[in-house]
């Protein structure tokens, strides 16, 4: 496991967020195939050891990344298909995710109002969340 996936999921343990098992490869597939949209390596890499926050926990900034189920369900159930969520702060307040026409992590509170936050996931994680 990279270093920095080790260290995001001990400090989240530590936090007390329960996570997910983890997803498989084929999983991830099956989610690229379904959105259209392949994922960073980065974002591979994290879910292949947790594949989320489990029941929606949340950590102690108040985000909460999603398993890959809940990232179709809300693709499905989004009028956006630009935007590919993965994480939400406070209950929905922003979404977190990517822009299929620009590279790197964006968030988001309203359609088409994306604003990127960082390069990758793991260039993110250890100021944003």
């Amino acid at each position: 496991m990279e270093n920095w996936i080790q260290n995001v999921i001990e400090k989240w343990s530590a936090e007390g967020v329960k996570l997910n098992p983890p997803a498989t490869i084929i999983e991830i597939e099956n989610v690229e195939s379904i959105l259209n949209f392949k994922f960073p390596e980065d974002f591979k890499g994290f879910y292949l050891q947790a594949d989320g926050f489990h029941e929606l926990d949340w950590q102690q900034h108040m985000f909460t990344f999603w398993p890959l189920e809940m990232i179709v369900d809300e693709f499905n159930g989004n009028t956006n298909n630009s935007f590919i969520r993965f994480c939400d702060f406070l209950l929905a307040s922003h979404y977190i995710g990517y822009n299929r026409n620009r590279p790197g992590i964006f968030k988001s509170y309203h359609v088409g109002d994306d604003e990127k936050m960082a390069d990758t996931l793991r260039s993110s994680e250890s100021d944003k969340f």
